[in-house]
């Protein structure tokens, strides 16, 4: 259904309601006229507010006395502005008000708008349009229509302020436009004013903030190197320990030097003979040799001179029948093993062959024995200098794990390594490769 316009009815209306009010509701319809375009004008200048543009635009059209909570309450949408016009106007209807002199009636007029005024002013609809340069245009329009007493009473919510004097004085019959702009503008510059400061204590915060995250960070990262650096000393620590620590008295040392001599001698022995079995010839030879009858020496009796004799004795010349010895079998063609050391072969299990030593080195980790029917095979067994041990414990993911298996898991306590079976390598393209890890056990 399409509205009637507003004009129209007002212009019907109004001689009626003019008609049966006097003069004190006539200022109250005034005051209340004039708040509400103060406020709508605050409204119109906010975004999507069409409405607001259009009961500013009424209010301003209409005369003086006009009812401003019709006009709210007719083009709708904002019925929580039109209650406190309502709540404004209160006192237009109570017979108390309206049978007071006019100066009476202009003084509680003025403590109505200064409840209003101090109840809202919290509000930025109220607060800001109502400034104080406002109040006073507000307040001149009701002396206009209420004359006060001779000494009237000064209202709390007027300022003493230049503007407000010359608003008074002048005695305008409507708002300003331009002063109400002004003091839209000043409203303006204070608000900004306020969120500058705000936003400059907000920054001053956020510094603070900021510059207390960056110390924690620094010194968060401080502490941690210092963390890392302890622990790496204590690990450091750690493997010397390990390096130092003696082995238990039970363990047997094995005169290595002596082994190797007795083993060379054997092996020099082996080679003089010819044979790998010396105790059968051993034993020939001494049969041998207790066959030959020794010659008898004569027999010196105490107390008789001995006489040698001028001529040489011939010796008698005992024939001798020997003992058939029984033809040695050839023996087969000596099988010499060769025993050889490495250090630790690589990740992939390769041993570098311009490492490879005769003799037992503080590097050699793996001794090899290769038989010569099988040169391209051989036996490997994890074997070290006692005192090489620990560091091999140490980097044992590079030195033992890559050619041996272990029956039990690391810790700090073992010391030794101990052999469960030998493991296999065998020579391809001149690299001995490891074919079958050996199986060791840490104690």
């Amino acid at each position: 259904m399409q509205k009637i316009p507003y004009l129209i009815i007002s212009l019907i209306v109004f001689p009626f309601v003019c008609f049966g009010q006097n003069a004190n509701q006539t200022a109250v319809d005034t005051l209340t006229k004039n708040v509400a375009i103060a406020v709508f004008g605050h409204l119109q200048q906010l975004p999507n507010n069409g409405k607001a543009m259009q009961i500013y635009n009424e209010l301003m059209a209409c005369g003086d006395g006009c009812d401003a909570m019709a006009i709210i309450k007719s083009t709708g949408g904002y019925d929580a502005v039109g209650v406190k016009m309502e709540e404004l106007g209160r006192i237009r209807n109570t017979a108390q008000f309206q049978a007071m002199p006019p100066e009476k009636a202009n003084a509680a007029i003025r403590r109505e708008f200064d409840q209003f005024y101090r109840k809202h002013k919290t509000d930025k609809n109220y607060g800001a349009p109502l400034n104080l340069a406002v109040q006073a245009q507000i307040l001149a329009k009701i002396d206009d229509l209420l004359p006060p007493a001779v000494a009237p009473e000064p209202a709390a919510v007027v300022s003493e302020s230049k503007a407000a004097t010359i608003a008074v004085a002048a005695g305008e019959s409507e708002i300003d436009p331009a002063a109400f702009q002004l003091s839209q503008l000043e409203t303006r510059a204070k608000q900004a004013e306020q969120k500058q400061l705000w936003m400059m204590i907000a920054g001053v915060i956020a510094g603070l903030l900021l510059g207390a995250g960056a110390v924690y960070l620094l010194a968060y990262r401080a502490l941690k190197n210092e963390v890392d650096r302890l622990t790496d000393e204590n690990a450091k620590l750690a493997r010397q320990n390990d390096g130092l620590r003696t082995k238990p008295a039970n363990e047997l040392r094995q005169p290595q030097g002596d082994f190797r001599q007795k083993a060379s001698a054997y092996d020099a022995i082996l080679a003089e003979l010819g044979t790998d079995n010396p105790l059968t010839v051993i034993r020939q030879l001494k049969q041998q040799t207790s066959d030959i009858s020794p010659i008898s020496a004569s027999v010196v009796r105490s107390g008789e001179p001995v006489v040698e004799s001028i001529q040489p004795v011939e010796p008698e010349v005992v024939q001798v029948q020997p003992t058939p010895v029984q033809p040695i079998d050839p023996a087969p063609a000596s099988v010499r093993s060769e025993v050889f050391y490495f250090p630790p072969p690589d990740p992939t299990g390769q041993f570098d062959s311009s490492q490879k030593s005769g003799s037992l080195s503080p590097e050699s980790a793996y001794r090899f024995n290769i038989n010569a029917d099988q040169p391209d095979l051989a036996t490997f067994r994890f074997e070290s200098e006692p005192g090489r041990v620990a560091r091999f414990l140490t980097y044992r993911n590079y030195m033992i794990e890559p050619a041996c298996d272990s029956e039990n898991s690391y810790t700090t306590t073992h010391t030794r390594i101990a052999m469960r079976r030998d493991g296999d390598a065998v020579q391809e393209n001149g690299v001995w490769r490891v074919k079958t890890k050996a199986l060791i056990r840490y104690e």
